[in-house]
């Protein structure tokens, strides 16, 4: 027996021994060769065998391979596929080359993921490290210029404050040109819920998502790829995906900070007092009155204020503080986030701080289920001041308020201004602040080989809270023995998803079959109350039940609901052709029953001509893909819940009686708006996709516009929503990312250049529609053209305006206007190039507009001096309109001469003189970072490093002589490109770290 158990024994240990001899161990780390840094989820295998491993988070990787194998290959998405010999070596260290586009990459797609490689519409896309360490509230500043056929632009330079984003241009006059944000799968709402319009200039709910818990941007562009969200499409679709942990990852914390300080993007001076009252006395001579100031009072003044400097901060403070943990088992993964950012506003007074939380989660229960969620909390604090074209916000009113008037009485009081002290202004409390949870859950369940089914419920609960109160030094507060309000409103927007997915290969993976089926119930209401409240005892007493008489104090309610059934099926074959349909159909509770189902069909196609046998000879080129696309898409956001309903409100009270009247007319045929949109595509890759350009061309129609037609006055009202436009529009996308050095130097760039226009094709009787200020829409023009009178200059005889008198009656009024161009710009666009040499790392990036132009409505009654009547105090005007006036006989001067009365209303009328062509190149953000070796930093167990230094908004080259040209105070397209004298963005400089432990 003991032989036996030693001979069982010797050929136990010789036979593993035998085993391992036969096998041998290498070890190694991956890093990226243009920044140094470890890749983590890197594959490595051995060649032609199923034998691999994925990096860890510190890029290394342990593969025990055979004693006959030749060839390790490295790969990761976004990076050059590398094969490396063995050759008897046990350690191999690689760097890993950025490819200017992978076609392996997974692009978001409604519903679902795709390979780049299958795509048949328009997508855009940004990955978080494109727009980390970027200094912005709101992560949609920080995609101006990175995406063609994306334009962005800021209505202020208020923290917080709302951005404009438009793809593919715009397309609707009343129903809203935003488009539809999707966060995790979860639907989120743009309504604005104030009370108090006066507070700031409204909200973004962007700006309650933290920038450093995304993952990845994709902007569904075309109607094709918008079409599976039926409804509200037409705008295209911003797809955000947060981060989460990856399976069999080691845990890993990151940190990442910055601290900066910003000052304002452009100074223009305003006059002194000298030469504020040596401009008052000159227009009362013009008009014959006597000079008010002696020589003595001319020269020497009593007060010498510069109103921007007692408004402004000489610099903000922006900080930025992010911790995450992620990481993953063989069955789950986890990513955990908490942020705190600070952004103080130009302004005293002003300042937006967002608290942020967040934890996503993923486990796979045994083979068959998987549950998931995503959770997150935030809450946004404002401090703010009046809105911009307030007449009691600090900003424009220093603008225009007198030079030579003190800011404080000398018993500490404050001083009267003609135009108001700016200063007293700041007394007021105003305070916006939003409590956000957004949290999407799923349940999914495998059936069968291909077949999942996902149950999804997501909710959005948004609460906002406004508050202020009017001190007895107020303007405000000072006649009503000061005065508070606070309105608060509560949003819940309810999302539950039904997705069925049928994935699967056919014909010995010839034919590749993508299929899902979906049904989606959407519930979305609002609660609201708001309270008034005048009279306090004190100032210290702030809250409203302090206060003896209320002025005003209402609740309401309101809701909707969307209920949908979709489906997509995408198929390719041999991924040489490429073929896509989807159709969704859509039911709204804003609609009778007359129009209540829409249905919204898509259809796409696509030829990888480069996967062509024919083709395989021509190395030179990497990727040829030819796609088309058709869609119809729809806008409902100018529909209002129960719109088509006549509805009576509440409060109609008379003679101590409660009462109800009468609200809204209602129109039972209502409908969407729906545009359709064709687009042809081309993607063309060069010497293995170093080189890689994307061509988009489209062409999209607008019909069924919503427009308030004019009514007779006899039915109590002005006007009725109904469809009654149709629009034109076309552009051109293009893209272009090269990898133009590689090595230990390395050097990327990255186009975009879109071009957009527009044609309003038919209105309501074909009558033209006048916005509040100088813009139009008429048929046969693009949307919100600006329609004023045009001047020719100024007569070197008089001094005086010189307008074209179109009808020749020697009058100059509204009949004499006429069109002078868009807001909108002809092409817009961005410029990055990224440079990296071992650790430093350097990129510059260029975001620029042409062809647009702006009206400075705040100049109206800057420029003219004394604009308002003879015996009108002029406001203050900016310096160089001042030094360019007209002042002698035979003068060829800028600008009119200082004038009162008559003439001064004259020289000051809404013209072409206030209009100018705002494009600029603007470079727009500059980071020039250092990463420490990891020989050094896992001497203190961190796995990188890094120190890197930002500017934003360091240089702008324009001929716009306002503040900012990339400012419009106005989202509606009815006054889109209205200057009203917005505060500017700011400039940034700031110091930060990432660490990864």
């Amino acid at each position: 027996m003991k032989k036996v158990l030693l001979a069982l024994s010797f050929v136990m240990v010789f036979g593993i021994s035998a085993l391992f001899a036969q096998t041998r161990t290498i070890t190694g780390t991956v890093t990226g060769s243009d920044d140094g840094m470890p890749i983590p989820g890197a594959s490595v295998f051995v060649e032609g065998t199923t034998i691999g491993t994925v990096t860890q988070v510190d890029g290394s990787y342990s593969l025990n391979v055979p004693q006959d194998a030749e060839v390790l290959v490295f790969s990761f998405v976004g990076k050059q596929t590398l094969r490396e010999n063995i050759a008897g070596r046990s350690v191999i260290n690689v760097f890993l080359v950025a490819e200017a586009v992978t076609m392996d990459e997974i692009v978001v797609v409604g519903y679902g993921t795709q390979s780049l490689r299958r795509v048949t519409t328009s997508i855009a896309n940004v990955s978080a490290q494109d727009i980390e360490n970027v200094p912005v509230a709101n992560v949609a500043q920080a995609l101006a210029g990175r995406m063609a056929g994306v334009q962005v632009s800021s209505t202020s330079g208020r923290p917080g404050s709302p951005v404009m984003m438009a793809v593919r241009g715009r397309s609707s006059i009343a129903a809203g040109n935003e488009p539809l944000i999707v966060i995790d799968g979860v639907p989120i709402s743009n309504t604005q819920d104030l009370y108090n319009t006066s507070i700031g200039q409204g909200f973004s709910p962007l700006a309650n998502l933290n920038p450093d818990d995304i993952a990845s941007i994709d902007v569904l562009k075309d109607a094709a790829a918008a079409a599976i969200y039926g409804s509200r499409g037409s705008n295209g679709v911003v797809l955000i995906t947060t981060k989460r942990g990856r399976l069999n990852e080691k845990s890993s914390i990151t940190f990442n900070s910055y601290y900066g300080v910003q000052s304002i993007i452009n100074e223009r001076k305003l006059l002194g007092a000298s030469e504020y009252r040596e401009m008052y006395n000159e227009s009362r001579s013009s008009i014959g009155e006597e000079p008010l100031f002696t020589n003595e009072q001319v020269v020497n003044p009593p007060h010498d204020v510069n109103w921007i400097d007692e408004i402004k901060r000489s610099s903000s403070v922006i900080q930025n503080y992010q911790i995450g943990a992620s990481g993953g088992t063989e069955r789950s993964q986890y990513y955990f986030g908490l942020g705190y950012f600070d952004q103080e506003g130009l302004l005293h007074n002003q300042r937006f701080q967002r608290y942020s939380i967040r934890l996503n989660l993923e486990h796979q229960i045994n083979e068959f289920i998987k549950v998931g969620s995503n959770m997150s909390l935030s809450r946004t604090e404002r401090n703010e001041t009046s809105v911009d074209n307030s007449i009691y916000s600090p900003w424009p009113r220093a603008l225009v308020a007198r030079p030579d008037q003190a800011v404080f009485n000398e018993d500490g009081s404050y001083a009267d201004n003609a135009y108001n002290n700016p200063v007293r202004m700041f007394e007021p409390f105003m305070g916006l602040n939003l409590s956000n949870v957004l949290t999407s859950n799923f349940l999914e369940l495998r059936l069968i080989d291909g077949l999942t089914f996902r149950s999804t419920a997501g909710i959005d609960y948004l609460v906002t809270e406004e508050d202020t109160f009017y001190p007895l030094r107020s303007f405000q507060g000072e006649g009503v023995n000061r005065s508070g309000t606070s309105g608060v409103s509560r949003r819940m927007n309810y999302v539950l998803t039904q997705n069925l997915n049928y994935r699967e290969a056919f014909l010995e993976d010839r034919l590749f079959l993508d299929a899902i089926a979906v049904f989606e119930f959407q519930k979305n209401q609002r609660d609201r109350i708001y309270t008034s409240v005048q009279d306090f005892p004190s100032d210290e007493t702030t809250t409203l039940n302090a206060g003896a008489s209320v002025v005003a104090g209402w609740t309401s309610w309101t809701g909707n609901t969307l209920e949908s059934l979709l489906g997509r099926v995408n198929l390719s074959w041999e991924d040489r052709y490429l073929f896509g349909f989807s159709l969704r159909r859509d039911g709204s509770s804003r609609f009778s029953s007359n129009g209540r189902y829409g249905y919204f069909p898509s259809v796409s196609a696509g030829w990888n001509i480069s996967e062509e046998n024919f083709f395989s000879g021509i190395n030179e080129i990497s990727t040829l893909k030819l796609r088309a696309s058709y869609g119809q898409t729809g806008n409902q956001g100018g529909i209002a819940d129960f719109g088509y309903l006549q509805t009576f409100g509440a409060g109609e009270n008379y003679n101590d009686e409660s009462g109800l009247a009468l609200a809204r007319l209602g129109n039972p045929d209502l409908k969407w708006e729906t545009t359709e949109q064709f687009d042809i595509g081309l993607e063309i890759g060069f010497f293995r996709n170093r080189a890689f350009l994307e061509f988009d061309y489209y062409k999209k129609s607008t019909k069924d516009l919503l427009i308030s037609r004019p009514i007779p006055a006899t039915t109590g009202f002005a006007s009725r929503l109904e469809n009654i436009g149709n629009m034109e529009g076309k552009g051109v996308d293009i893209s272009v990312k090269t990898v133009n050095m590689r090595g230990d130097f390395n050097w990327n760039t990255t186009l975009t250049y879109s071009t957009y226009s527009n044609e309003i094709t038919k209105l309501f009787d074909d009558q033209p529609i006048s916005g509040s200020f100088v813009t139009r829409h008429e048929v046969g023009q693009p949307l919100g053209a600006f329609f004023v009178v045009k001047a020719l200059g100024v007569d070197p005889e008089t001094g005086d305006m010189i307008y074209d008198d179109i009808d020749g009656n020697g009058i100059i009024n509204a009949d004499d206007r006429q069109f002078m161009g868009s807001p909108m710009p002809k092409f817009h666009g961005g410029l990055l190039n990224e440079f990296s040499y071992r650790g430093f790392d350097l990129s510059i990036f260029f975001q620029g507009a042409y062809g647009h132009k702006l009206y400075k409505l705040h100049e109206e009654g800057i420029g003219g001096g004394g604009s308002l009547g003879a015996a009108a105090v002029p406001t203050n005007v900016f310096k160089d309109i001042y030094d360019d006036r007209w002042t002698t006989p035979g003068q060829n001067a800028k600008q009119p001469r200082v004038v009162g009365g008559a003439s001064g209303i004259f020289n000051t009328q809404r013209s072409s003189r206030y209009l100018e062509d705002a494009s600029f190149l603007r470079l727009k953000t500059i980071t020039l970072g250092y990463t420490i070796p990891t020989v050094y930093t896992q001497m203190v167990n961190l796995n990188s490093v890094r120190f890197y230094v930002t500017g934003q908004n360091l240089l702008t080259f324009t001929n716009y002589t306002g503040f900012d040209p990339e400012i419009s105070t106005e989202t509606a397209v009815a006054n889109y490109g209205v200057d009203q004298g917005a505060i500017p963005q700011m400039r940034t400089i700031m110091f930060g770290v990432s660490a990864n432990f």
